[in-house]
């Protein structure tokens, strides 16, 4: 699989557990998504299966998966606004400041 990448765990990083050293690294990746990418054997700890509450060691190695970098570029990209889309809310407006907007 292309775009694996292994990350080394650093000394800072020894005694932490896993599902907390991926908030530290990917804060984008939900809890849930974790949890699914760690029970199918996807992100795996020196080659093995591992789970969140699993402590890692200062030169271990986690196997991080392409789909935790697809999915971390996905929620970067702007979403669009439909121009029609802001028309029409444009034409609700009832009153706007520095403050409120009413709909």
């Amino acid at each position: 699989m292309t775009g694996v990448q292994l990350v080394a765990v650093t000394n800072d990083e020894a005694d932490l557990r896993l599902d907390r050293w991926f908030r530290r690294h990917y804060p984008g990746l939900t809890h849930g998504r974790l949890e699914k990418l760690l029970r199918t054997g996807q992100i795996r700890l020196d080659g093995g299966r591992a789970k969140a509450s699993t402590r890692v060691s200062a030169g271990q190695e986690i196997r991080v998966p392409p789909p935790i970098e697809a999915a971390l570029q996905a929620q970067k990209r702007p979403a669009q606004a439909d121009p029609n889309d802001v028309d029409d809310l444009k034409k609700l407006i009832l009153h706007r400041d520095d403050h409120v907007i009413a709909l």
